[in-house]
C-alpha cells in the first residue's frame, strides 16, 4: 500500500525514473516492472510505461537522446475514443443535413403512402448497407476508409479510383452546404434586404476556425448539439404548424391524380439524399473507442433517430400545408421570432454538417 501510494503520486513516478536512469543494470528495469504493476490505478499508466522503458535503452545503449515520449502511432490511439452514442450523433450530424426539411414537399408530389414507403424502405436499405460497414469492420479492424477497403479488394489502381470518387463527392457536396447555411441565415434574418451572396460569404468566414478541428471525436460533441438544434427547429415549426391550423385539405394517403413518373423520381431521389452518408461511416468508426464491439449499434441508433425525425417532419409538413407545402419548410412559417429561431438553429445545424463533411476531406487532401 505504501508503494502503491508513493508510486502514484507525480514525485513518485519522478523519483523511479530517476533511479532507473542512474543505474545501468537490468535488474533495475525488472524491478521497476514490479513496482510498475502495483500502481494499476494510474490513468496514465501506458504513457508512464513507454517514458520508462526509453530512459532504460537510453542508459544501456548510451544514446545522447532518447526516443520520442509517444510514438506518433500510440498518440493518434490516444484520440480515438468515442463511445457509441457520441459516434451516432455525428452519424446523424454528417446524414441530416437540411433534406429533412424537403421530405414534406416530396411528400406532397406522391401521396403520404409513397412517401411512407419511401421514407421506410431506404431507411431500412441505409441501416443494412451501413450494418454491411460494420461486419467488415470486425473482419477487418485495420480498414478505416471504402479506400482501404478497395486497397485489399483490388490493390493500389482500385484505392486509387475509390479516393477519387469519394474524394469528388464530399467535395460536391460541401458547396450544398455553404448555400443550406446561407439560406438558413436568410430565414433567420427575414427582415433585412441582405443579397444571398452576402450571407454564403458571412458563412465562410463563420465557419473558418471551427473547421480546423482535425477528428470527428473533437467535434462529437457539436454534432450531438447539433441533432438537438434540427429536433429544436422541428418542434418550433410543428408548433407554429400547428397554431396555425391547416390551411390546405389535400393531402391524402394516395397518390395525386396530376404526379407524373418524374414526380417519382424526384421523391425517391429527395428520400435517397435524405439518408446518403455511408461513404465515411468507416472514418467515424476509425475514431470510436470499441469499434467492433460498438460500430453496429451506433449504426442501429442513428438510423432509428433518422427514421423518426423525417417521419415527423413529412407528416407534419404535409398534413398542414398539402400539395402546396414550400420545398423548404421554414419558408411556410409567418415572419415572426419563432421564425428566427427556426433560422439559427438550422444554421448551427447545417455548419456543424459542414464541419463533419469536410473532417475527412480535408484529412485526404493533406495526406496528399
Amino acid at each position: 500500500m505504501v508503494i502503491d501510494s508513493f508510486c502514484t503520486t507525480t514525485h513518485g513516478k519522478k523519483f523511479v525514473q530517476q533511479e532507473l536512469e542512474r543505474s545501468q543494470t537490468p535488474c533495475s528495469t525488472a524491478a521497476f516492472k514490479i513496482l510498475q504493476h502495483a500502481v494499476g490505478a494510474s490513468k496514465n499508466l501506458e504513457q508512464d510505461t513507454k517514458a520508462i522503458e526509453m530512459a532504460a535503452r537510453k542508459v544501456s545503449t548510451g544514446d545522447e537522446e532518447a526516443e520520442p515520449f509517444i510514438e506518433q502511432e500510440e498518440e493518434e490511439k490516444l484520440h480515438k475514443g468515442m463511445g457509441w452514442k457520441r459516434a451516432a450523433f455525428t452519424m446523424m450530424a454528417e446524414i441530416v443535413g437540411t433534406g429533412v426539411l424537403g421530405l414534406s414537399h416530396a411528400a406532397a408530389k406522391v401521396g403520404g403512402g409513397l412517401a411512407l414507403t419511401f421514407l421506410v424502405s431506404f431507411g431500412l436499405a441505409s441501416l443494412f448497407s451501413s450494418l454491411l460497414l460494420a461486419a467488415v469492420r470486425r473482419e477487418h479492424p485495420k480498414v478505416d476508409s471504402f479506400q482501404a477497403c478497395a486497397d485489399l479488394l483490388g490493390g493500389e489502381r482500385a484505392r486509387r479510383l475509390t479516393a477519387l470518387c469519394i474524394n469528388t463527392s464530399w467535395l460536391f457536396v460541401l458547396p450544398y452546404y455553404l448555400m443550406a447555411s446561407a439560406h438558413a441565415l436568410s430565414v433567420a434574418f427575414w427582415w433585412t434586404d441582405t443579397c444571398y451572396a452576402t450571407w454564403a460569404l458571412l458563412s465562410v468566414v463563420l465557419i473558418g476556425v471551427p473547421a480546423q478541428v482535425r477528428t470527428f471525436e473533437g467535434i462529437s460533441s457539436l454534432s450531438a448539439l447539433s441533432v438537438a438544434s434540427v429536433a429544436i427547429a422541428l418542434l418550433v415549426i410543428g408548433v407554429e404548424l400547428i397554431r396555425g391550423g391547416q390551411t390546405q385539405t389535400d393531402a391524402s394517403w394516395s397518390k395525386p391524380e396530376a404526379s407524373s413518373i418524374w414526380d417519382c423520381f424526384d421523391a425517391i431521389s429527395s428520400t435517397t439524399f435524405a439518408y446518403q452518408g455511408q461513404s465515411m461511416l468507416l472514418e467515424i468508426a476509425d475514431e470510436m473507442e470499441n469499434a467492433p464491439r460498438d460500430f453496429g449499434k451506433a449504426i442501429t441508433a442513428s438510423c432509428g433517430g433518422l427514421l423518426a425525425l423525417y417521419s415527423i417532419a413529412t407528416g407534419l409538413g404535409y398534413y398542414y400545408r398539402g400539395a402546396r407545402v414550400a420545398g423548404f419548410l421554414p419558408d411556410d412559417l409567418e415572419d415572426n421570432a419563432s421564425k428566427t429561431l427556426v433560422g439559427l438553429m438550422l444554421y448551427f445545424h447545417v455548419a456543424v454538417t459542414y464541419l463533419v463533411n469536410n473532417q475527412p476531406l480535408s484529412k485526404k487532401l493533406y495526406e496528399l
